[in-house]
């Protein structure tokens, strides 16, 4: 019967598909051909006739086709340019035409005309992005590839039921379905965006009260133009938002938001009500308040239940720091807070999908059946609900800040101790990085404390000169260089002017250069590629997935804003940027917990609930922490396919 069911289950996916975008005209014959699907499939349902090699075979060659047809459909359907748009596209097009003609004129009169112009301009090929059937069927692709490595790590490969796992991947498939499509998921990504950009606007308001100018961005004309903007202005945003969450979850209304998720999950992929429970609510709140909804029941939880509420935890964020990342990305990835929403509704049946193949259920649970949703309210009332959000999200930002100054140490630490390796490693071969060659008229004239500035078309350097070998024709500079550049053009400069310029500059680049940032790079990359991200920003990506396992999320957010900012450097030295498509990518990829430090965070907070059980976490927590990203890497896979 089950594979009768799976069969149904790929009709309906694929009329799914279909309806989203009945202006298509593929959707007659997509209609017809699963039509028959369905009918045979019906009468095989009817007849129960027995699940034969043959059949497995066909049953799969179904869902493969179902699948390959839908992607399909959607590089012919997602985004199309309706005659309005294109008609805004010709408007912006002549705009810049004309602004190029008369840049100064127009850069002297209109700068804000213009910039919006520019914006204009990038919103429309981002929402437009028209990517290639081949790169969506690489996205496709790894899920299986994160589905066997998943696999591997099991404990029971024997004793896993595949329920959960279609199921889970199922209902990331039919909610993208729902919020990319351009009816629901304009709506969806306008309202959502709407509703955090005025809530951090709220926000702004509360710290401006209290800070001042020191809440507003260096940009910002009611700002200081310099000083402490991170800490004044983005961390507070966890602090109110901390706070609407537990008045949202005082009143009720969160309560029936989590309750209809874990319904969902629970009746699709048969998982306990339990793990549902704690699955649906991590979608809001965090890795160690989503536990409490079902804190009578985590004592007497089977192991896999307590690997599935570990792995939830790390597959998703909560709200309170999500207000954050927008903040981060915002001004660089359109929709990002409907973006990150999405993200972390769509990693919560991901993370019981990985974590039923990772530890698969052998026991009996308490909570097999059902479980009645109870949210404590400790508070008497609204107000006191709002003032203990509060209190715990200063808590909790502190922690952040405390984290990022100690992280952020840590990592300066490790790179120093790498990259001196690197440049040991590089003497040895006769080889420095921070030698640049110029000729002997140059060499004659410099002084030490120069300024050496070396132009290259995507991005000039500054540097400053500390040692002079006329001997050699050398001078070694404060930064290492760590490309070769031949015949370069470059200026010097003394006291604001220029004082020679030339072409011949020269470097040797070294054997070999490591820190985190290229380890990391190299580990991941084969993920990010798994991804569907585009192989030029693979080992960017790679890099930042690294970060978030190592480091925390909140760091590779960070350095993922400073690269949308301001490009990232290849190994030929150029500067480029990663691609709309990579970007929100990795976006759905970095929005969970899972990293090393929360595994700490997990083992303290659920084993206060359930002491008994510490051992039970410490144990699983290693495992449970790849599953959580894991899961979020499969959302990143799902997005891929769509966009």
């Amino acid at each position: 019967m089950k594979h009768q069911k799976l069969l149904l289950l790929c009709g309906v996916l694929g009329i799914l598909v279909s309806a989203a975008f009945l202006k298509s005209s593929y959707v007659i014959p997509m209609l017809a051909v699963l039509t028959v699907l369905l009918f045979i499939t019906g009468i095989k349902y009817v007849y129960s006739f027995s699940a034969t090699k043959y059949y497995k075979i066909w049953l799969a060659a179904s869902f493969i086709f179902v699948i390959v047809i839908s992607i399909g459909l959607f590089s012919k359907m997602i985004r199309p340019v309706s005659a309005e748009t294109q008609t805004a596209a010709a408007q912006v097009v002549d705009t810049a035409a004309i602004a190029e003609q008369s840049a100064a004129a127009a850069a002297a009169k209109q700068p804000e005309n213009l910039q919006a112009t520019e914006q204009s301009t990038k919103k429309l090929k981002r929402e437009r992005l028209d990517t290639p059937l081949k790169d969506r069927l690489i996205s496709f692709l790894g899920i299986f590839i994160l589905i066997l490595i998943s696999w591997l790590m099991s404990v029971n490969r024997k004793g896993i039921k595949w329920r959960p796992v279609i199921w889970g991947i199922a209902l990331q498939i039919i909610f993208g379905l729902i919020v990319i499509s351009d009816t629901a998921g304009a709506f969806f990504f306008n309202v959502v965006d709407g509703a955090v950009g005025q809530l951090l606007a709220f926000s702004e308001e509360g710290a401006a009260f209290v800070f001042g100018k020191l809440a507003y961005g260096p940009v910002d004309e009611r700002g200081l133009k310099q000083g402490m903007f991170f800490f004044f202005a983005v961390l507070p945003t966890i602090i109110f938002f901390s706070s609407l969450m537990t008045l949202l979850y005082h009143i009720g209304v969160m309560g029936y938001v989590v309750k209809f998720f874990a319904k969902i999950m629970q009746r699709t992929m048969k998982t306990s009500g339990a793990e549902s429970l704690s699955a649906a609510a991590n979608i809001f709140v965090g890795q160690t308040e989503a536990p409490l909804l079902v804190k009578p029941f985590v004592s007497r939880m089977t192991v896999s239940e307590l690997h599935a509420v570990m792995t939830g935890g790390f597959a998703t964020v909560a709200g309170g720091v999500m207000a954050a990342y927008v903040v981060f990305l915002k001004d660089f990835i359109p929709n990002i807070a409907g973006h990150l929403v999405t993200a972390s509704i769509m990693s919560a049946p991901a993370a019981l999908a990985i974590s039923k193949i990772v530890y698969p259920e052998t026991e009996e649970s308490v909570t097999a059946g059902d479980v009645k949703i109870h949210i404590e309210k400790p508070d008497a009332n609204m107000i006191e609900a709002a003032a203990r959000g509060a209190t715990e999200g200063m808590t909790l930002m502190l922690n952040v800040a405390a984290m990022l100054v100690a992280f952020v140490a840590l990592i300066a630490a490790v790179n120093f101790c790498f990259e001196k390796s690197s440049d040991l490693i590089n003497a040895i071969a006769g080889k420095s990085q921070y030698a640049v060659s110029l000729s002997p008229d140059t060499i004659a004239q410099v002084k030490e404390g120069d300024t050496l500035k070396i132009i290259k078309p995507t991005k000039s350097i500054e540097l400053k000169i500390e040692e002079i070998n006329s001997a050699e024709n050398i001078v070694k500079v404060n930064n290492r260089i760590t490309e070769k550049l031949t015949n370069q053009k470059f200026e010097i400069s003394r006291n604001g002017g220029v004082i020679i310029s030339g072409e011949n500059l020269n470097t040797t680049g070294g054997v070999l250069f490591v820190n985190l940032s290229i380890l990391f790079g190299w580990i991941f990359a084969p993920i990010s590629l798994a991804m569907g991200v585009a192989w030029k920003d693979c080992m960017v990506v790679g890099r930042l997935l690294g970060e978030k396992l190592i480091l925390t999320e909140f760091i590779a957010y960070l350095n993922l804003s400073d690269i949308l900012r301001n490009g990232f450097e290849t190994t030929s030295g150029a500067i480029e940027f990663l691609s709309q498509r990579s970007a929100v990518i990795a976006s759905y990829a970095l929005c969970g917990f899972a990293n090393f430090a929360s595994i700490g965070i997990q083992i303290g907070g659920i084993g206060g609930i359930a002491p008994n059980r510490r051992a039970d976490l410490a144990r699983i927590g290693l495992r449970s922490m790849f599953a959580g990203a894991i899961a979020a890497c499969l959302t990143g896979n799902i997005v891929g396919i769509f966009i």
